[in-house]
Order: C-alpha cells, then structure tokens, then sequence
C-alpha cells in the first residue's frame, strides 16, 4: 500500500462531516453496539427502504450483526456525545456493560432502540460484504421511531460538531432596495457589530437588516450562494466573483492573563509563547490561520484547551490557564472571571486582515455599498495607506 496515499485519504475523510450512528444488535449472538460515522441510505424506493452501514471486520459488533441478521441505526442527537463515547470505546471502564449506562427500548427486530437519537431505523439484514478492512452491511428497514430531537451530532476535523443553520431560513423574496442580509466572522459582534448597525439602522430606518454570525468559510459560501450581500471576515478569498478588500491590517497581539510574567512586556515574538500552553478558539479558519502562522516560522502550538466561544475562550486565558492570539489589538478588556492583557505580537500574519467581502461592482446593491464604505469609515482606514511590516494595506485588493 502507498503509505503516503493512505495518510492523505484518511486526512481527507478526517474533514468529511458525518452525522455520528451508533449501530445495535440483539439476540442468539448477544447484545452489541458500536459507534460508526459511515451510515447512509440505499433507496427510498425498494419494497423496503434500505441503508448501509460500515463496520470494521474485527468488531464484535459486527459479528453479532452477521449472525443475528438484524441491527438498528440510531442516529444520535447533538446532546448524545456520551452516547458516542460509550459504544466507541473511549470510556473502557464502562465496557462491561455499555446498555446498563443509557435508556433503550427493543425494536420490532429485537434490536436496542437508543432513547433520545434523532432517529433509530430498526433494519433486517440483507447483504455483508467484506471489502478491505469493513463489511458493508445493507439492511431494509422495518420500524422508524423519530425523537423531538432534530439536530444530530456531527463528526469532522477529529471532533464533535453539533449541526446549525449558518443562515437564516427566509422564504420571503429578497428586496435589495430595502433589505441588507451581512455577515460578520464570529468574533466581530460584541464590540463592532452593535455600534456599525445601530448608525447604519439610524440613517436608514426604512432598511430590513439581517445578520449571520458564522466562520470564515461559512460565510464565503453563503456570498457565493447569495444568501447575504456583504460580509465582514479576516483572512484571503480566492473567489472570482466576490471582491475582498482589507479594510484593516492585522495587528496581532497575545492575549495573557494580567498577572502574567509576560504580560508587562512591551512586545513578544512568536517564540516567546510557542512552548506555553495554549486557549484556541475552535473555529476551522483559525485553526488553520494558527497552524500557518506557526508552520510559517518553523514552530508548533502547545494548545491545551479548545472552546467555540471566545468569551470561554478570554475566561481561561484570565483564569492563568494558557494564553491566546488574537488577529486584532482588543478594544475592551473581560473582567468577568479576572482581566486579561494583550500584548502586541512581533510576526507577520495576513490571515490577521480585517477585510470586507462583497459581490462585483456590477453586482452590488447600493445599500450593500454604503454598508461596506461605513466599515471601512469605523476603522478609521484610508485607501492609500502603504504597506507597513510586511501586512496588507487597508484598501487592497486580496486573492
């Protein structure tokens, strides 16, 4: 086997988002559950319906199933990661006996029905085919039992995600002369998004504004898709048809706690924090924006606690827990839990830019315009500032 193709196919896998199953079984051969994140639908439209499931050769789990000729594909809630962590393995302590931990039910196939998954599909068996290291293992449907529960617990990039709308479902006819749909990178509300909007909302009253807070990525896939007109991010976008321009540089600063030995230090460089521990906003573009940061300068990040909140985030680093990097100096300090202090960071960081996301000149509302040209405003920035450090001026076009 190419080893380095197997690397990358399992990388890539690792980014595919999968709703987390944990597949049942009961009866001659015993009781068994197993956690899997390969599960999917066949046809709608046989005699009955059927999904797939792939379970590794080696797993009891499996084995029961070959010889039991029935299973139960419970798709687990968004609350449901203990349920996960039971039948994955994690929790070895409690293997003895992993259904004495949680509610079920039998099914009509005799198979545990798990109390709280979004859905459970209670399958007979009609197909295991052994391919590689997995069986494939096709079932027909018999029984379906749906939980108030609709948002499922998602796997992708190595942990557990829970699935949300990253824009507002509007079935309303988009009006651009009187609706304005923006989108700002998750970080931005609380100390820009409130002021920009109530100026905005005062000298155009008569305008529907819509907001999104989401991911860089989520973002420039809602432009593209056309479902906000302008958003407000940080880091580059190669898309042809949406016009990025920075509207502030990136002004790096580590963020410790007040009583830090650093955090008296006129500056620090990179070096200075690799080895401490670090508190990263878990957010894929900043994952990646700290992993190139790093990689650009022949270093590596010491992260010990992740969280999807910077509130969580600016917490830890008061509590003395680790420290955190932030693209922009912060306006306001938290003195909720203790103070935190930031310190200007000596390194060159483009996924830093503060840059602003719009349609074409030809495709731009005129409101989508004036939004956009009262950011810039709010920053202070003029269009032919020059390059200072190495960082992109405000007013230039990235790609």
């Amino acid at each position: 086997m190419d080893a380095e193709l197997r690397a990358r196919f399992v990388e890539s896998m690792s980014r595919v988002a999968s709703a987390v199953t944990v597949v049942t079984t009961d009866g001659e051969a015993g009781r068994f559950g197993v956690t899997v994140s390969s599960m999917t639908s066949v046809s709608a439209d046989t005699s009955r319906p059927s999904l797939l499931v792939s379970i590794h050769h080696l797993s009891p789990a499996g084995e029961a199933i070959r010889k039991n000729r029935r299973f139960c594909a419970n798709v687990l809630s968004g609350n449901q990661t203990f349920v996960s962590d039971l039948f994955s393995g994690r929790l070895k302590h409690l293997n003895e006996d992993r259904f004495g931990e949680i509610p079920w039910h039998s099914g009509v196939t005799g198979a545990p029905i798990i109390e709280g998954a979004i859905a459970s599909l209670d399958c007979e068996l009609k197909t295991a085919l052994l391919w590689g290291t997995h069986f494939i293992l096709i079932g027909e449907v018999e029984q379906i039992e749906l939980s108030r529960q609709r948002s499922p617990l998602v796997y992708a990039n190595r942990g557990y995600r829970r699935a949300i709308p990253i824009a507002p479902e509007d079935r309303q006819p988009h009006d651009p002369h009187n609706q304005l749909r923006v989108g700002f990178f998750i970080t931005l509300g609380p100390e820009f998004v409130p002021s920009l909007v109530a100026d905005f909302a005062s000298r155009t009253p008569a305008v529907d504004i819509r907001l999104l807070e989401a991911d860089h990525d989520d973002l420039v896939e809602q432009m593209r898709a056309g479902k906000i007109d302008a958003a407000v991010t940080f880091g580059t976008v190669d898309e042809p048809e949406l016009e990025a321009e920075v509207i502030c540089p990136a002004d790096p600063h580590v963020l410790l706690s007040a009583d830090h030995p650093l955090a008296a230090k006129p500056s620090l460089r990179l070096g200075d924090v690799a080895e401490l521990p670090m508190i990263l906003l878990d957010y894929p573009s900043v994952r990646g924006a700290v992993a190139a940061l790093f990689e650009r300068n022949g270093l590596k990040p010491n992260v010990r606690l992740q969280s999807p909140s910077f509130a969580m985030v600016r917490g830890l680093v008061a509590q003395g827990l680790g420290y955190t990097l932030v693209p922009q100096a912060p306006r306001n300090r938290d003195r909720r839990g203790g103070e935190t202090r930031a310190v200007p960071l000596k390194v060159d960081f483009p996924e830093g830019a503060l840059v602003a996301l719009a349609r074409r000149p030809d495709r731009q509302s005129e409101l989508a315009r004036d939004f956009l040209a009262r950011c810039k405003r709010s920053f202070q920035i003029q269009p032919d500032q020059e390059r200072v450090g190495g960082r992109p001026a405000a007013g230039t076009k990235v790609r």
